[in-house]
This record gives structure tokens, C-alpha cells and sequence, in this order.
């Protein structure tokens, strides 16, 4: 249902301006704001100008009530061609020509219909504001009444209304430039910030590339000034227990088991450290072989059960199901479940500690390490893989340690291609779960070829030899000498790698003994230079290092000494074993 308005006839201009003129003024009766009785207004004016050129249009206000208030603006015109107002030509193809865009996007519909012979009727629909509804009927009868005296106004008003209208437009304008200007300017100022803050945290992150690489090679350099001393305090302590040089009274031995005793953790903080450190540079390697999780678990169960702190505590290790063969490093994943097995010792008081393996998903083994204990309340269970962090409690009353044994387990399992994780509740035990890849070498996508060691040649002291111990540590030479002791042999000592060139010259010994930090020399450079010299080319020779070799390094040793013999925990068996080899060659 619809309520006319208003109707004009479209003649002149003038009737055009005073058309808009009426739609304008129609709109805000309606309810429409500044902005939408400006594009009502302008698209009345655009059609009736069309209207208007043949001087016989007509245009027609309406309230349209059904089935949603609006506003309906009909118009009467000439349906030729050259106006650009239709295209089609009959009912089925006929639609808005190009001329009926700017209406089309201003106003919510357009739509056209053919009346008689060349007469086209045009019909423009906005809705009513919702807030406005429809008005009633006082209000339409006092709308057509001011437009009835509008109809007797003449143009003037209405262009000094558009002028009202296009000077608040430009003041708007001038103020939006004016906010958008201001906005560069912050925006530019806060450019410069974030690119001060971005240059400033880079620095700050070269800093601590430089601090991480310094620390790094400051642990790497002092490896063996940390670990040389230790080993010789290990290791003398170790002649005096086995009663070398005469027997202990009691009190002398509980001495000297307290010295190892302090020894053994010193050595191992200081590995665990350099462990770290290597790890975080990158320089840590992986030597696979191949075992079983049958084997590993028999070691380490000889090796963990002297470690019960606890008498009621069970260390229980489950054999596998079914047989699982691993391709990894056995010495990072034994380092592995031996802290996560001494952790558990330390903290269950009753009950068991159970030691299980299984086959995981994608080609891993799962190694899961339960215990009865005191548990880990749920806020503490990743703060324990950070670095010396121990949570407090009366649980740690007793029980020692630096914080480093988690970290660097999780480092080490993550470095053999797993992961490892906690579940605990308080009160109620714990389980970690470290996972390792089965074929380390399959998923680094090598070869895995494993190390071959160096084949066992036959012993040979009958007649005296003699031992040149090129060394700059004294308490290094002095233990050699004492765990060697044997009437067949003679020792010559030089604590620089220029001296021991020259005692290889002049003495012509039957064997070598180098280290490979030397004062002067590197040990690599004196192990080419006593192959170079005519007499010691053939000398057979045998690497004594506390420095943790790369496998490049043992890779570039091997073919030209007899072994490899660690300063740290030093056997006399195993220094007697590779000294005998040695003076055994030819």
C-alpha cells in the first residue's frame, strides 16, 4: 500500500532544482540523516534532469507502508534510446541503461517498466530508517502541506542550500585531512621507534650469540685444565686403595674413599657441564653401534644397584617382551636412564623403582623409568628440565645434586631423535618416558656405519724398554709411571711437545705416550712431527687426553697410534693393555 506525496511535472530546470529541493526536504521528514538525504537528493536530481530533457516527464513522491516503510520516487519519461536510460526494448530484456547508475548506487532499488507507446515509468526505493517507522497520519498531511508551499519557492533557496551543503562537505573534508595527517605523523614516529627497538634487540641478540659462543669456547678450552686434575686425584686415590706403595690403617682408607668419593661428583658436575655445552654448540656427535635393550639393561643393572639409598626400595628392571635392537649412541642413552634411575633411587623411600622398554610409534623405543616416590606437584614438571633448578621441599632434605642430570637428559634424548617427558602426582611416584629413534643413523639419513677399534696385537716385555710420556701435567707422568711400574721398563718425561721432539730424537724409545694439550704444541702437530723425524716415524704411539675427542679427531688418529687411552677413569689394566700393544709392534 502506498500514500502519494507530492506531483510535479519536469519540464524546466527550474522544475529540476526545485525537485530536488522537495526530495531533500521529504527525506528529513522521513528520518534519514545528513549524509542519506544528500544521496536521496542527488538521485532524484540526477533522474528528473533525464526526465526533464523532453520537457514532458513527470515525477510522483510516494510513502510506500507495505511490506516495509520506504520512501518511493516514481518518474515519467521518454523512453528513447539516445538518453541512455534503457536498454532492451521489450519487457523481457529491459533494463537500467548506463545514465541510471549513479541512481542505482544510490538508492537501495531501482526498477522499470514500459507504460504505453515510448513512455517509461522509473521507480527509485529507499527503506525507511528503522528507528523512524511509519509515520502517521498527521505527519504525512503536514509533509504534503509544506510541499504544496514549497511549490511557490523559488530556486534560490534551494541553491543556496547546496551551497550550505557542499561548504559543511568541504569543512568535513579539511577535518579528515587534518586527522589523517596527524595519524602519518604518529605512524612515522612510531616507525621510528619500532625500527629503533628492532636494531636495539638485535644488538641485544648479538650479545648473546657472543656471550653464548664465548661461554662455549671458555667451557671447551678449559676442558682439559678442569678435567686433568680431577682424573689425577681419581686416579691416586685409586693407587692408594689398591695398596701400590704399602697398606692404609683403617681411618687412612675412610680418608681417602671420602677424597674419591668427592672426586667421582666433582667429575661428574664438570661433564655434565662440558656435556652441555658441546650440546648447545652444536658440536656434540653421535657414535652409533648396534645392541640390544637386553644388554643395556644388564649393564646398567650392575652398574645401579650399589646406588639404592634406600633399603626397602626395589630397582627392578623388566625384560622386553619381544627382543629390541637399537642403532644409537649406548653411552648418551646409558647416560640417559642412569640419571633418571638415580633420580628415582634418591627420591623414593619405599616401594620400587621399575625400569621397562617397548617399541614406539615411528620406528623409536620408549623407555619408561616408574617409581613409588615422593611425585611432582603439576607446576614443577617442565621447571625441572631448566638448568640448575631444584624444587624445594622437604623431599630435597638429604638428597644432593646441581640440577643439570634432567636438562641435559632431555638434550641428550632429543639429540638421539626422541623426546623425553614426565607424568606425576604428588605423593603418588612419578614415570619419564625418554624416547629414542631405533636407527639413529636411518633417521639422520647416514650410513651408520659403526667404529672399528684397533686390533689387539700381542704383548711383549722380555727385555727393557723404553717409555717417553710427552706430558706438561706432572701429576699425569708421575701416575703413569707408578701404574706401569715393571723392572722391563725405563721412563723418559717431557712436559712440552718441542722436548719430547727432541728426547724422541736423541733416546729412541720403544713407545709413546702423547697428550694433546701441550704448552707449546698442539698434540696433533707433535704426533706429525715425530712421523716426520727418521727416528721416531715408526715409534709407535699412544694418545693420553683428558680433552673430549670429535670423531673427525679420532677419524685422523687412528691410523697413526696404537689407541686412545682417557685420563678420565684410568684403569691400570687399561693403561697396561695399550702399553703392551704398543711395545709389542716392531
Amino acid at each position: 500500500m502506498s500514500v502519494s506525496l507530492f506531483q510535479a511535472e519536469l519540464r524546466t530546470g527550474q522544475d529540476v532544482v526545485n525537485t530536488r529541493q522537495r526530495g531533500r526536504h521529504v527525506a528529513q521528514s522521513l528520518g534519514f540523516d545528513g549524509q542519506e538525504q544528500v544521496r536521496i537528493a542527488t538521485a532524484i536530481s540526477e533522474v528528473a534532469r533525464l526526465a526533464a530533457s523532453d520537457a514532458s516527464g513527470r515525477i510522483e513522491f510516494l510513502l510506500e507502508e507495505t511490506p516495509v516503510p520506504a520512501l518511493l520516487v516514481r518518474v515519467w519519461a521518454s523512453a528513447s534510446p539516445d538518453k541512455g536510460l534503457v536498454l532492451g526494448s521489450t519487457p523481457e530484456t529491459l533494463r537500467p541503461g548506463p545514465a541510471l547508475a549513479p541512481a542505482q548506487r544510490l538508492m537501495d532499488r531501482v526498477e522499470l517498466r514500459l507504460e504505453g507507446e515510448g513512455r517509461l515509468v522509473l521507480e527509485m526505493t529507499q527503506q525507511l530508517p528503522f528507528a523512524t517507522g511509519t509515520p502517521r497520519a498527521p505527519s504525512v498531511e503536514a509533509l504534503r502541506a509544506e510541499l504544496e508551499r514549497q511549490r511557490r519557492a523559488n530556486a534560490t533557496d534551494e541553491l543556496q542550500r547546496q551551497n550550505e551543503d557542499l561548504l559543511r562537505t568541504l569543512e568535513e573534508l579539511q577535518a579528515r585531512k587534518a586527522e589523517v595527517e596527524r595519524l602519518n605523523r604518529e605512524l612515522e614516529e612510531t616507525n621510528r621507534g619500532v625500527v629503533a627497538l628492532y636494531a636495539e634487540l638485535e644488538e641485544k641478540a648479538e650479545a648473546l650469540r657472543r656471550a653464548s659462543d664465548m661461554k662455549t669456547r671458555f667451557i671447551s678450552n678449559v676442558s682439559h685444565e678442569l678435567r686433568t686434575p680431577i682424573s689425577s686425584v681419581l686416579n691416586l686415590s685409586l693407587l692408594l686403595l689398591e695398596r701400590l706403595d704399602g697398606p692404609l690403617n683403617p681411618e687412612q682408607e675412610k680418608q681417602v674413599l671420602f677424597i674419591r668419593k668427592s672426586g667421582e661428583a666433582l667429575q661428574e658436575l664438570i661433564d655434565d657441564l662440558l656435556d652441555l655445552a658441546k650440546i648447545e654448540s652444536g658440536r656434540v656427535e653421535v657414535l652409533p653401534t648396534r645392541f640390544s635393550v637386553a644388554d643395556l639393561f644388564g649393564a646398567l643393572r650392575g652398574m645401579l644397584r650399589p646406588l639404592r639409598v634406600h633399603e626397602d626400595v626395589a630397582l627392578v628392571f623388566e625384560e622386553p617382551q619381544e627382543p629390541l635392537a637399537l642403532h644409537t649412541d649406548e653411552r648418551k642413552l646409558s647416560q640417559v636412564l642412569r640419571n633418571l634411575i638415580s633420580n628415582a633411587l634418591k627420591f623414593t623411600h619405599h616401594g620400587e623403582v621399575r625400569v621397562s622398554a617397548a617399541a614406539g610409534p615411528r620406528d623409536t623405543v620408549v623407555f619408561s623409568v616408574r617409581d613409588t616416590g615422593v611425585g611432582i606437584a603439576p607446576e614443577d614438571q617442565e621447571r625441572i628440565f631448566e638448568e640448575f633448578v631444584q624444587v624445594e621441599g622437604s623431599h630435597q632434605q638429604g638428597v644432593k645434586g646441581t640440577g643439570l642430570g634432567l636438562p641435559l637428559s632431555r638434550r641428550l634424548a632429543e639429540l638421539l631423535g626422541g623426546s623425553l617427558t614426565v607424568h606425576s602426582q604428588l605423593g603418588q611416584g612419578s614415570t619419564f618416558h625418554a624416547t629414542v629413534a631405533s636407527d639413529y643413523a636411518r633417521r639422520q639419513g647416514g650410513p651408520g656405519e659403526e667404529s672399528v677399534a684397533a686390533p689387539a696385537l700381542e704383548q711383549d716385555a722380555s727385555h727393557a724398554r723404553t717409555l717417553l710420556l710427552i706430558d706438561d701435567d706432572e701429576v699425569s707422568r708421575y701416575l703413569l709411571q707408578r701404574l706401569l711400574a715393571e723392572d722391563s721398563l725405563q721412563f723418559r718425561e717431557a712436559a712440552s711437545g718441542s722436548e719430547g721432539l727432541r728426547l724422541g730424537r736423541e733416546e729412541r724409545p720403544s713407545a709413546i705416550v702423547l697428550d694433546m694439550s701441550l704448552p707449546d704444541m698442539d698434540g696433533a702437530d707433535v704426533l706429525e712431527a715425530l712421523r716426520r723425524q727418521p727416528a721416531t716415524r715408526s715409534t709407535p704411539v699412544v694418545i693420553h687426553t683428558s680433552r673430549s675427542l670429535t670423531e673427525q679427531e679420532r677419524e685422523r688418529l687412528t691410523p697413526h697410534v696404537v689407541g686412545i687411552l682417557p685420563k678420565s677413569g684410568l684403569t691400570r689394566e687399561a693403561a697396561l693393555e695399550l702399553v703392551h700393544r704398543a711395545l709389542s709392534r716392531p
